[in-house]
């Protein structure tokens, strides 16, 4: 049967359809479902559409869609008749259109049918072209599979002067491979040495948990990516260097008809031994910096009163671990490079002219307005506190810089050429923006942001974590518990037998709506969000009596109702937190009382009200168990603490008959069923000096504290009924330990990177480098001129970024350590520091300009 007698019968079943389905279908009306001829008659007998707008607009979509029926039908019967008008052709549209805005749900099967009569037909009609076509191209491609497999026929196997050539090959293109062996030791070595020193530390560390995040993880998790991230980066840049490097060697062997499997077998063999040999010589060298930093850790805890022997540093299950995340980075560096890669065995045209890229003359004074709000905004947002130290906020920053970056050039260049004697006299200076102007721009941005993020990122991390801190001194009593007032006469009969001195003070839990500083992105209805924080209330009265008592001078608070003082018991190290963690950070939820495993989102702000923040600050006062996310303290004043104190204490003994009779099903679904929990938490702060040699007498007699009150620690397992120096000097030690190393890291990564991107700049520009200094050089220029105007190309990539990077590090720097609300003594003593690891990083980069601006005159005046 011809096609289109297919395509003819298809149209006349489906407009036939479409029309008799008419009579079955419901129609919705001002007076409810009903079929086409009730609606007929409805409307006959006078009644008419008197109702709302909705009424009427549904009629008047309807009568569209019932013309729409009508059409198909005719069409039908013309198309018997063998007569087919060109409207018809667009009754397809007609039919979508109508029937989807008809507003009457039976209609969806018209509508199913109308796609299907023009599909289908479509279909029919070019099928036969379809599998045509479909034949053609299945030949060409055998044919061309034919032809590939002819030309790249290899009878045999590679002869021993084919494995000579790669050796050989490797020794030519020893500046290339050295680039990239380079970057895979510090990869090995950088991932070995925060592996090995995870594996040590976290078997001292108190508490180490992968599913709560609890310990040493979550720093590792964080510190992890970034290592990890920043190695992969490193890498793809080394490896593009590498390839098109190779690229060039291999370009006379490619046009000389070398097969492409060939040339990716030589890659593949030159590329994974060094990158092989590079990587264990790296995870040596790890071994040796882990070997060296758990000697330094060992003595800063002996010297801290904790003697303590750590693990050894190489382990089979560290080493394989290791080179698995190795080989993983490699791969994913490979991967970015996969274009690279695919072009090594093509005969590309290596001396193709660069063209001059075209810039823009416009706007360059609004571009640096924008640029700088945007920077302005980054700092007042991380002045805030509520964000402070999110690397969200350096998205402002970073495009702010880019901006600043395009229309400073520009506008120096503008000005430049409205000087003609000035313009003449630097034309080679600034050559690269004028010739290669975006490409320029880019590797600014990228040096800039390096440096920006490396000096006020990563150096206040590190920085931070390496002033030398008073370990022991955080921690001012041997044992610090809550407990319930039920337990006080077990405590004090336990501390008498143990010659413990005893300071109790009143307190009470109150909790935040969450309690971590992880995003936690949530759409539609408000979820219940974990973990949430856990803080300890007291009074004005006992904040100035746990201050007296440590020697200081208490603040004048002068709380007043429901204000607030916060106290943030953190180390030096730790980056800036807020009590609660929630949405905007803004406002600050709390509740007085223990987490709530369940509540009605809906009300939270009632369930978890907002209470105002007078004053914060930074300071140890029991202990920094953790470090600021956690058991923070919150200070009231003594009317309001004594009135929430009393309801806390007499809810608790209310419930306390029922609390020991619960089982763990009982107490964890209570407040499923109830506005409150079974119990509201401990009331009473018990700090305890025990003698040396009574300690571990008293840590075992706490111990039914953990067995009785097991219950509490549902919500949060990492929090503790009662803290042990000891353990507690041991935790802070490896955390701020650990962010030492990490941060090194991460330091010498992104250094490594900029030394390698100003390297690649100049190195790839080269052979128009020659040219230069050769003709101004037949110009009869003095070589001290052609140096200085040479070296005037080079110094802008180096100064310009610099100066970006030391002015926003020094701003972010001043507004990160206010935010973390150090001292006056702690800030000159973080300021002196962070200046000399300034004046390091800054003599760093000039002695590796100066070595660079050596090399490249060294090439400048080979005469090629």
């Amino acid at each position: 049967m011809p096609v289109e007698q297919k395509i003819k019968r298809l149209k006349i079943v489906c407009g036939y359809l479409i029309f008799f389905l008419l009579i079955f279908q419901k129609l919705y009306s001002p007076w409810g479902p009903c079929s086409i001829w009730d609606y007929i008659l409805e409307l006959k007998d006078g009644q008419g559409l008197d109702g709302d707008a909705n009424t009427y607009l549904q009629f008047f979509t309807l009568v569209p869609a019932l013309l729409t029926n009508i059409l198909y039908f005719v069409r039908s019967i013309l198309l018997q008749k063998n007569k087919s008008p060109k409207f018809f052709g667009y009754l397809s549209g007609i039919g979508l259109g109508t029937y989807a805005i008809s507003m009457q749900p039976y209609f969806l099967i018209n509508l199913v049918l109308v796609i299907f009569d023009f599909m289908f037909a479509r279909w029919l009609e070019e099928r036969d072209r379809i599998n045509a076509a479909y034949e053609i191209q299945k030949a060409k491609e055998k044919a061309e599979k034919a032809e590939k497999k002819r030309i790249r026929y290899f009878p045999g196997r590679y002869p021993a002067e084919f494995f000579q050539i790669i050796r050989k090959n490797t020794v030519y293109e020893r500046k290339g491979l050295n680039i990239l062996r380079a970057g895979c030791f510090l990869s090995g070595t950088c991932i070995y040495t925060m592996l090995s020193m995870y594996v040590l530390t976290s078997q001292i560390h108190g508490k180490e948990d992968l599913v709560t995040g609890s310990g040493l993880v979550q720093i590792f998790q964080q510190a992890g990516l970034l290592i990890v991230v920043f190695n992969i980066l490193m890498l793809t840049l080394i490896i593009s260097y590498y390839i098109k490097d190779k690229k060039k060697s291999n370009h006379l062997l490619v046009i000389l008809g070398m097969r492409s499997r060939t040339v990716y077998l030589m890659f593949a063999i030159i590329f994974g031994w060094n990158a092989f040999l590079a990587g264990m010589a790296g995870m040596a060298g790890g071994f040796v910096t882990s070997y060296i930093v758990r000697g330094i850790c060992q003595s800063s805890l002996k010297h801290g009163g904790v003697p303590i022997t750590l693990a050894s540093v190489i382990s089979g299950r560290t080493i394989a671990i290791s080179f698995l995340v190795y080989v993983i980075v490699l791969l994913l560096a490979l991967g970015l490079n996969q274009e690279n890669i695919l072009n090594l065995a093509k005969s590309d045209e290596m001396n193709k002219e660069v063209q001059k890229e075209k810039r823009k003359k416009k706007f360059a004074l609004l571009l640096i307005a924008i640029g700088v709000v945007l920077f302005m905004i980054a700092m007042c947002w991380l002045r805030s506190r509520n964000w402070a130290e999110t690397l969200y906020i350096h998205i402002l920053s970073s495009i702010g810089i880019l901006l600043i970056l395009i229309g400073s050039v520009t506008c120096f260049l503008n000005r430049l050429e409205c000087n003609k004697d000035k313009y003449y006299c630097k034309i080679i200076e600034n050559r690269p923006f004028y010739y290669r102007y975006w490409k320029s721009i880019w590797n600014l941005f990228y040096l800039s942001i390096i440096h920006f993020f490396v000096l006020s990122v990563f150096v206040v991390q590190f920085n931070g974590a390496a002033i030398k801190q008073d370990v022991p001194g955080m921690f001012p009593y041997d044992i610090v518990c809550t407990a319930y007032e039920a337990d006080l006469n077990q405590i004090y009969q336990n501390a008498e037998e143990h010659h413990a001195e005893v300071h109790t003070y009143p307190m009470f839990r109150m909790t935040s709506l969450y309690g971590s500083d992880k995003l936690n992105p949530w759409f539609g209805q408000r979820p219940i969000q974990w973990p949430q924080g856990q803080h300890i209330a007291i009074s004005e009265s006992t904040y100035d009596q746990l201050n007296e008592y440590l020697g200081k001078v208490p603040e004048k608070l002068n709380l007043d109702g429901k204000e607030v003082h916060i106290v943030y018991q953190q180390d030096l190290s730790v980056k800036a937190h807020t009590i609660d963690w929630d949405t905007n950070r803004v406002n600050k939820h709390l509740r007085i009382g223990q987490p709530l495993s369940y509540y009605n989102t809906a009300n939270f702000e009632r369930i978890f009200p907002i209470w105002d923040v007078k004053s914060e600050e930074r300071d140890i006062l029991t202990g920094t168990f953790y470090q600021g996310m956690q058991d923070n303290l919150i200070v009231f004043n003594d009317s309001y603490f004594e009135e929430a104190y009393q309801q806390v204490s007499d809810y608790n003994k209310k419930q306390w008959t029922l609390r020991e009779d619960a089982s763990f099903q009982d107490w964890r679904f209570y407040a499923l069923y109830n506005t409150s929990n079974m119990t509201e938490g401990p009331t009473q702060l018990i700090c305890l000096n025990v003698p040396d040699e009574e300690r571990d007498g008293m840590m075992q007699s706490m111990r039914f504290l953990e067995d009785k009150y097991q219950y509490d620690r549902m919500w949060d397992d990492s929090i503790q009924q009662f803290y042990e120096k000891r353990q507690m000097i041991i935790n802070t030690e490896t955390e701020i330990l650990f962010r030492k190393i990490v941060y090194a890291f991460v330091i010498l990564l992104l250094l490594v990177m900029g030394f390698f991107q100003y390297y690649v700049k100049f190195e790839s520009e080269m052979r128009e480098l020659n040219w230069q200094n050769i003709f101004l050089k037949n110009l009869g220029m003095r070589e001290k001129d052609r140096k200085k105007a040479l070296a005037g190309q080079m110094k802008k990539f180096v100064i310009l970024p610099l100066v970006i990077g030391i002015c926003g590090g020094a701003a972010f720097s001043i507004l990160t350590i206010k935010a973390r609300l150090y001292t006056t003594t702690e800030m000159v003593r973080f300021l002196g520091a962070e200046a000399f690891i300034y004046l390091l990083y800054v003599g760093v980069w000039i002695v590796w300009y100066l070595w660079i601006k050596k090399m490249v005159w060294k090439q400048a005046e080979v005469e090629r």
